[in-house]
């Protein structure tokens, strides 16, 4: 069956048409040939190949009505994932400028701790003692996310 995705669409729908349009046709053909004396056995067998023909095209229009639904939904299905990528994209653009936003926020933060730490240096290193304000500072160092 994958063979058949080689062929145009539009060519099998014409060949699955002729085949149901032989059928009913021959089936017909073969209905008024029986009425003739000279060819009445040939109408028979024309009849019979004719209901088979017409049988199989009315099966393969029922397959060419059910692909061509289901490749519909395929398509409305690709649609809506092109749609969701484009959303993503952004989505993704958006979050990103965010993240570097809050990046320099800590950033910013870091820097202006640092400063205050240098202030308050000496007074660290002058007793031996961690101060009140060193243990407030490395707090609030920690608590900037």
């Amino acid at each position: 069956m994958w063979m058949l995705s080689f062929i145009p669409d539009s060519l099998i729908a014409l060949i699955v048409h002729i085949i149901l349009a032989v059928g009913v046709i021959g089936f017909f053909v073969g209905s008024f040939a029986s009425k003739f004396p000279f060819i009445s056995a040939y109408g028979n067998i024309v009849k019979i190949v004719a209901g088979i023909l017409l049988v199989a095209g009315l099966y393969l229009e029922g397959g060419i009505g059910v692909e061509q639904e289901w490749r519909n939904k395929v398509a409305e299905a690709e649609a809506k994932v092109k749609i969701a990528e484009e959303k993503s994209k952004q989505e993704n653009v958006r979050i990103q400028t965010v993240y570097k936003d809050k990046v320099k926020i800590v950033k910013e933060q870091q820097i202006v701790i640092q400063e205050r730490i240098k202030e308050v240096e000496k007074k660290i290193d002058a007793e031996c003692k961690v101060a009140p304000e060193a243990i407030d500072l490395l707090n609030q160092a920690a608590r900037v996310k």
